[in-house]
C-alpha cells in the first residue's frame, strides 16, 4: 500500500472542513429557497373555517378573497408545496355502540386505502386514530361524521416545504461527501490513514441514515393524513343503593274525597229508593194508632154505662 504524502493528508482535512462549510451553506440556501416559496405562496393560500353550522371556506387567491358555502371542508394544496393534514372529530354515539363504531371507523380507513394507527375502546368512550391518503381526507371526514352525532370538528394543514427542502439538501450534501471519502479510502497508504478516513466516513453515513429516516417519515406524513376520532356514549344512570319511599299526600286526599262522594251518593240513592216503603210504613202506623184509639174509646163507654 502506498503512503499518502503530507499534502494528501492535509487535503483530506480540508475536504472534511469543506463538508462542514457545505452543510452551513446548504442550510442558508434552503432558508433562502423556503423564503422564496413563502413569498410565492402568499399569493395563493387557504384559510379554513370548520364551523359545523356555516361550513364556509375562504380562499385567498392572487390578492382576491373568494368565499364559498359548503358543508364539506376542502383543502386546496398549492402546487409544489408539501402539506400535512390533520383532523379531529368528536362523535356522540348510542349507548353500548362505542365498540361497534370503532370497528366501522377501521373499515372506513381500509376502504379509502388507509389503515388504523391506534385504537382505545372503553365501555362508554374511546378514540381511534385513522391514517388515510391525503387526497381522500375530505371523503374520510364525511364518512366519519355519518357514524354518529357530530359534536366537534377541527381540521388543520401544516406547510412543511421548508423542512422538506432542508432535509433533502442535507442528505444530498452528505451523500456527495461520502463518495469523496470513499475515493480517499481507496488511496490510503497505511492503516492509520485508513482509520482516520473510515472514522469520518462512519460519521457521514450516520448522518445519511438520520436524514433518510427523517425524510421518509416526513414523506409518510405528507402522503397520509391523520384523523383523530373521539367517541362518547351517554352516561349510564347510577341507581342509589338504598331507595327511600316517597310520600305524596295528594293521592290520599283525592281518595278520601272520592270515598265521601261515594257515601253521599249511596245515602241519596237509599233515601230515594226506600221512600215508598217509608210512606207505606207511616200510613200503617197512623192507621194502627187510629184503630187503637177507637177501641179504647169504646171500652171507656161500656164501663161508664155499666
Amino acid at each position: 500500500m502506498k503512503k499518502l504524502s503530507s499534502r494528501q493528508v492535509l487535503a483530506a482535512f480540508f475536504i472534511v472542513a469543506a463538508f462542514g462549510l457545505g452543510m452551513l451553506a446548504g442550510s442558508l440556501l434552503s432558508g433562502v429557497y423556503s423564503g422564496y416559496w413563502t413569498q410565492e405562496a402568499a399569493s395563493t393560500d387557504l384559510i379554513m373555517d370548520t364551523g359545523l353550522e356555516s361550513g364556509k371556506i375562504k380562499a385567498v387567491e392572487k390578492g382576491k378573497t373568494v368565499e364559498t358555502s359548503s358543508t364539506k371542508p376542502t383543502f386546496t394544496i398549492p402546487e409544489g408545496r408539501k402539506i400535512t393534514l390533520e383532523g379531529f372529530v368528536r362523535l356522540r354515539v348510542g349507548e353500548g355502540a362505542v365498540e361497534r363504531t370503532a370497528e366501522e371507523l377501521a373499515k372506513v380507513a381500509v376502504r379509502l386505502g388507509g389503515y388504523t394507527g391506534e385504537t382505545n375502546v372503553r365501555e362508554d368512550w374511546g378514540y381511534v386514530v385513522l391514517r388515510v391518503p391525503s387526497e381522500r381526507f375530505d371523503e374520510a371526514l364525511e364518512e366519519v361524521k355519518k357514524l354518529g352525532t357530530t359534536v366537534e370538528v377541527t381540521t388543520s394543514a401544516r406547510d412543511v416545504t421548508e423542512q422538506y427542502v432542508d432535509l433533502s439538501a442535507r442528505l444530498n450534501t452528505s451523500k456527495t461527501l461520502e463518495q469523496r471519502l470513499l475515493r480517499m479510502l481507496e488511496q490510503a497508504r497505511n492503516v492509520e490513514e485508513m482509520l482516520k478516513v473510515e472514522e469520518y466516513l462512519s460519521r457521514v453515513r450516520a448522518e445519511i441514515e438520520m436524514y433518510t429516516a427523517q425524510l421518509k417519515n416526513l414523506e409518510r406524513m405528507i402522503q397520509y393524513s391523520t384523523l383523530y376520532v373521539y367517541l362518547e356514549a351517554p352516561p349510564k344512570e347510577v341507581k342509589p343503593i338504598v331507595q327511600f319511599p316517597t310520600f305524596d299526600p295528594l293521592p290520599a286526599v283525592a281518595n278520601a274525597v272520592k270515598l265521601l262522594y261515594s257515601v253521599i251518593y249511596t245515602l241519596i240513592t237509599a233515601l230515594i229508593g226506600l221512600s215508598p216503603l217509608a210512606a207505606i210504613g207511616v200510613a200503617g202506623y197512623l192507621g194502627y194508632r187510629k184503630l187503637k184509639g177507637q177501641k179504647q174509646s169504646k171500652e171507656s163507654e161500656l164501663k161508664s154505662t155499666g
